[in-house]
C-alpha cells in the first residue's frame, strides 16, 4: 500500500519538535527564548531586590515581584499554545502536491536554499527567476543542473531562500525563514508544478 501524503508528511519530520522548532512556527515563538525571557526579567528583578533592601512598602515588593514574573508566565503561556505546532506543519506538508524534505533544518533554524528536482525538465530560468522576483529580490536561482540537451530547461534547480540569520534575535530570522519557504512552496512552486512536474524539494 502506497503511502497517504500526511503518513508521508509525519515521516519527513521530526517525531517531536523541540522548543526551538515550534517556536519558529510562530511570530511570538521568539518570547519563548531563554535569552528574550532574560532580558525582559532583569529589569523588574533588579528592581525587586532595591526595593527588598531599601523595605518599600508591601505593594511596590508584589507589584515588582507580578512584573518580574510576567515574562515568564508569558512564555510558559506560548510554549503550551506552541504544542500542537507539528501537527500544524504536517496538515500543510500534507497539503503540497510533491513531498519536502528536510523541513526539519528550516524548523532549526537552517537552510540557505530549495533544490528543486523535476520529473523531466523545468520552466525556463529567466522566467523562474522573474516569478521568484515577486516574493523576494533575494530570491533567485543560484543553481541548475540540465541534461546536456535542453541546456534552458533545467532538470533541478537550487533556489536561495534569501533570509539572512539576525546575530541579535535568531529566533526572528527562523521564522521568517518558515514564512519564505512557505511563500516559495504556495506562490511559485504549487503553480509551477501543474506545468512541469516536480518529484521533490529538499532544504539545503
Amino acid at each position: 500500500m502506497s503511502e497517504t501524503p500526511r503518513q508521508r508528511a509525519e515521516q519527513s519530520i521530526s517525531a517531536r519538535f523541540t522548543r526551538l522548532m515550534n517556536a519558529t512556527t510562530s511570530r511570538w515563538g521568539m518570547f519563548t527564548d531563554p535569552s528574550i525571557i532574560g532580558l525582559c526579567t532583569a529589569p523588574a528583578a533588579v528592581a525587586l531586590l532595591a526595593a527588598v533592601r531599601l523595605e518599600a512598602t508591601p505593594a511596590v515588593i508584589t507589584g515588582l515581584e507580578v512584573l518580574a514574573a510576567l515574562p515568564i508566565t508569558v512564555a510558559v503561556a506560548l510554549a503550551l499554545s506552541l504544542l500542537p505546532a507539528r501537527l500544524r506543519v504536517i496538515a500543510w506538508l500534507a497539503g503540497v502536491p510533491f513531498p519536502i524534505e528536510n523541513m526539519n533544518g528550516v524548523l532549526n533554524g537552517l537552510g540557505e536554499a530549495l533544490e528543486v528536482t523535476f520529473r523531466e525538465h523545468g520552466p525556463d530560468v529567466k522566467e523562474l527567476n522573474a516569478t521568484l522576483d515577486r516574493i523576494s529580490p533575494e530570491c533567485f536561482v543560484s543553481k541548475s543542473v540540465d541534461d546536456g540537451q535542453t541546456l534552458d530547461q533545467p532538470l533541478s534547480v537550487e533556489i536561495r531562500i534569501g533570509v539572512v540569520d539576525s546575530t541579535r534575535n535568531p529566533s526572528v530570522s527562523n521564522h521568517r525563514r518558515f514564512l519564505r519557504v512557505q511563500a516559495l512552496v504556495a506562490e511559485v512552486l504549487i503553480p509551477l508544478a501543474e506545468r512541469f512536474a516536480i518529484l521533490e524539494v529538499r532544504v539545503k
